[in-house]
């Protein structure tokens, strides 16, 4: 695999659906009421932790191989 996929949930319901394949939970600014602020912060954090060596919850769970594709095969509408 390239690099890393970083996978940001914009809401909590698909965090919650798939724990091993996202990354941060970006709906907890509204839920919780997180500022925007400290949310880019940790979005921040983690993309300078994950590239220091840190792998992503698809990288831990198997998932990363697949994660890459520069282009689709076939039809895209």
């Amino acid at each position: 695999m390239p690099e890393p996929s970083i996978k940001l949930a914009s809401n909590s319901t698909p965090f919650r659906q798939m724990p091993n394949d996202m990354d941060i939970d970006c709906g907890v600014v509204v839920d919780e009421g997180v500022s925007l602020e400290d949310m880019g912060r940790r979005n921040y954090d983690l993309r300078l932790d994950t590239a220091s060596g840190l792998k992503s919850r698809s990288e831990e769970f198997g998932y990363g191989d697949n994660e890459f594709r520069p282009w689709k095969v076939g039809a895209v509408l």
